[in-house]
């Protein structure tokens, strides 16, 4: 019974701090006009330039771009 009421108070401070962590974040967002969109090029270089994500999407007049979401250095 000890060991179960420990664990459960652990995880719950653990996730306590997780949230305080998240909240507050906001997200930037930016393209790279330069990136083509080949096998991993986009993720690279947005992993490499601001620790975050890249994604090819497709624009409204049907061309791919690079589109990078990482965390706002406040």
């Amino acid at each position: 019974m000890t060991k179960s009421t420990f664990f459960v108070v652990y995880i719950l401070l653990i996730l306590g701090a997780m949230v305080n962590e998240i909240q507050g974040q906001t997200m930037c967002h930016e393209i790279l006009p330069e990136t083509d969109c080949g096998v991993g090029s986009c993720t690279a270089l947005c992993l490499q330039l601001w620790r975050g994500t890249g994604k090819c999407v497709r624009t409204n007049d049907r061309r791919l771009i690079c589109l990078c979401n990482f965390e706002c250095i406040v």
